[in-house]
């Protein structure tokens, strides 16, 4: 579990990109954040794994406070997928899979072999293992970022717009492997979006957020739904055409 209390984050440059949040992210769920631009939904995400650190308020996985943790360390220990994959372009999609393991001390050929079985995991060809990420698709890149997020088999997987860079038949594609990754391996998923059709296809829980990183409302898709908390909410909601049938 993931909890958020009294978190605010103001830049070097005067900008409160988050406000005051309380929040908390239930453990082997997917919980997706969904807001406009200047909604500081990815400055919260990147909180989690201390890429960015609060101005104030804490940070509790499971409890424990991430302030007092080697960032390096909690990085590792976390999945994080971006969008546009972030591979290395001089490595094998292979090793691109292997990289964390392989940092924290895993034998190669051990790291290898666990990168070839997230292949079949994400549903890649394991022909591909040799290959370049510019020899790859786009969708194919975002498959093996998605495995390399898995690859030190973390509790937590952050995942910062992950499709927003591809088409929509791949993303389409994606999003249902993605359902199915989560159904198969129950991880704590924390998901960025614009999209708020995304959102609700994907989310147990849905964040949306104003500008300035205040949360607007919380709960289920069918919640946002049926019961807006206000103006905004319905306004984005009905902005956004949600077209995903709903669980």
């Amino acid at each position: 579990m993931i909890e958020f209390r009294q978190v605010s984050k103001r830049f070097p440059d005067g900008t409160l990109a988050v406000s005051g949040l309380d929040l908390v992210i239930p453990a082997r769920q997917t919980t997706v954040f969904v807001g406009s631009s200047g909604s500081g939904k990815t400055t919260i995400l990147r909180m989690i794994n201390r890429m960015v650190d609060p101005s104030s308020g804490s940070i509790l996985i499971d409890g424990n406070d991430i302030g007092g943790l080697e960032p390096v360390a909690l990085r590792r220990s976390i999945g994080y997928v971006m969008q546009n994959s972030g591979l290395l372009p001089h490595r094998t999609v292979l090793d691109n899979i292997a990289t964390v393991p392989l940092l924290r001390g895993a034998k190669r050929g051990t790291a290898r072999e666990h990168a070839r079985e997230l292949m079949a995991v994400v549903g890649l060809d394991p022909n591909l293992a040799q290959r370049y990420p510019a020899q790859l698709s786009g969708g194919q890149q975002q498959r093996v970022g998605v495995a390399r997020g898995l690859a030190a088999d973390p509790n937590i997987l952050l995942m910062d717009e992950p499709f927003g860079a591809v088409d929509p038949i791949v993303r389409a594609e994606l999003q249902v492997e993605l359902q199915r990754i989560q159904r198969e391996l129950g991880k704590t998923i924390v998901f960025v979006t614009h999209d708020i059709d995304e959102a609700f296809l994907l989310g147990d829980q849905v964040a949306l957020f104003r500008h300035g990183g205040i949360l607007a409302q919380l709960g289920a898709p069918r919640e946002l739904l049926d019961n807006p908390a206000d103006e905004f909410v319905s306004g984005f909601i009905d902005a956004g055409r949600p077209r995903s049938i709903l669980r």
